[in-house]
């Protein structure tokens, strides 16, 4: 998970987070322990980490720009978020699929080439998940696995500020507080992905039953 040199570890004021670098280390130490192969079995939450955090701070980034400017500079933000990420993710894909194609056999290629097209589109996640399971140690896992956490955050980067300005302008047309709107829309879509997750687990621990 990474955040752009904008979106650092800083409070508005430009005050150091301590909080949130102690977060970053606390998870990178989990996901660290839990590739060791050191009994941690849950130790991948550590990813879960990076997405609050980078959430919360992206979120901050947005709601100054909603607050400064009225709008949300999306040509500003994608650029940002481009600098960012593209340069690593686009050498770290062609690096995988030249040396998968002289490492892997003819049969399993096809596969890998659709794995790294989806990491490209940034559906990596979407893909595995309906293809493998992402922590089992059985069977050889795609060397484009790495991009399903890549592939939520950017899918979070294209959905999180469409949501932030609707909710913006549906405060402004109410006369009502931005923030207070959006933690109430944050709210509800928080009881109804948590809901959904509830559902679909019970589901899975059936079929699995």
């Amino acid at each position: 998970m990474g955040t752009t040199t904008e979106d650092n570890v800083q409070s508005e004021r430009g005050e150091f987070r301590t909080d949130i670098e102690g977060l970053r280390g606390l998870a990178i130490a989990l996901v660290v322990l839990y590739h060791s192969g050191l009994a941690l079995s849950g130790g991948f939450i550590g990813v879960d980490v990076f997405f609050v955090i980078s959430g919360f701070l992206i979120t901050g980034l947005l709601l100054r720009d909603l607050e400064r400017y009225g709008a949300i500079r999306f040509a500003t933000f994608y650029a940002r978020r481009a600098r960012r990420l593209l340069p690593a993710a686009v050498v770290v894909a062609l690096v995988t699929l030249f040396v998968a194609d002289r490492l892997l056999s003819p049969l399993d290629r096809p596969s890998v080439s659709l794995d790294g097209a989806a990491a490209a589109l940034s559906v990596a996640n979407i893909r595995f998940a309906l293809t493998a399971d992402y922590f089992s140690p059985v069977g050889a896992p795609s060397p484009f696995l790495h991009f399903w956490s890549l592939g939520v955050e950017e899918q979070f980067y294209f959905a999180w500020p469409v949501f932030l300005l609707a909710a913006a302008l549906i405060a402004r047309r109410l006369g009502a507080p931005p923030r207070r709107v959006i933690g109430i829309g944050m709210l509800g879509g928080g009881l109804v992905s948590l809901a959904i997750g509830i559902f679909w687990m019970r589901k899975v621990v059936k079929v699995e039953v």
